[in-house]
C-alpha cells in the first residue's frame, strides 16, 4: 500500500536514518503510534517516532543506534501497561523503542496485541516501512483506554472501506 499521508520534515530525516541504521528487511521492527498511523491514512499530528520490536532485537537496535541513546533499554511498567522500553533522539526527533508490550487486563492478566506476522509495508518515499494493520492498531488503542484515538483510527478504516465500496 502507499503513504496516505506524509510525515513532517524533521520525522522525515529522521525516519530515514532509522531505516538506514536498522533496515526493516533485516530486522524485526514496525513504526507504531502516531507516524505509522499517519503513513496509513489517520490525519493527526506526529510528535515523536516509536519503533515496536522484539525482545532479541531490542538489545542489537539499541547498539545500532548507540549513538544517539538516551535513555537505556530498560523494564517500563506503569498501571496498565509493561514493555521493555529505550529513548533515542535522531535529527531532533525522539524515538521511542519498545518491546514485549503487555496490556493489562481489568482482571490483572496482560495481554500482547504485537503479531508481527500481521506486519504490513507501507510504500512512502521510495522506501518500504513496516507497520501494523490499522485495525491492529485500534484494538491496541482501546486496551490502552485511549479511546479517542481509537475511534479516530476507526474512523479512518470506515473511510477507506467506503471509499472502495463506491469505487
Amino acid at each position: 500500500m502507499r503513504a496516505r499521508l506524509n510525515l513532517p520534515p524533521a520525522h522525515t530525516q529522521a525516519l530515514k536514518r532509522l531505516m538506514e541504521r536498522i533496515p526493516p528487511d533485516r530486522f524485526c521492527w514496525v513504526l507504531t503510534g502516531s507516524a505509522g498511523l499517519r503513513l496509513q491514512g489517520v490525519d493527526l499530528e506526529v510528535h515523536d517516532l516509536d519503533l515496536q520490536t522484539d525482545e532479541a532485537s531490542i538489545y542489537v537496535i539499541e547498539q545500532r543506534l548507540s549513538s544517539f541513546m538516551q535513555v537505556p533499554v530498560h523494564l517500563w511498567q506503569s498501571p496498565n501497561m509493561e514493555s521493555l522500553a529505550g529513548k533515542a533522539v535522531i535529527e531532533g526527533i525522539q524515538v521511542e523503542l519498545l518491546a514485549n508490550l503487555l496490556h493489562k487486563r481489568p482482571d490483572d492478566s496482560l495481554v500482547s496485541f504485537t503479531d508481527f506476522s500481521r506486519r504490513v509495508w507501507v510504500e512512502w518515499d521510495g522506501l518500504q516501512v513496516p507497520v501494523f494493520p490499522l485495525e491492529d492498531e485500534a484494538r491496541a488503542y482501546e486496551a490502552m483506554g485511549r479511546a479517542h484515538k481509537a475511534a479516530l483510527i476507526r474512523e479512518t478504516i470506515e473511510k477507506f472501506a467506503m471509499g472502495k465500496s463506491n469505487a
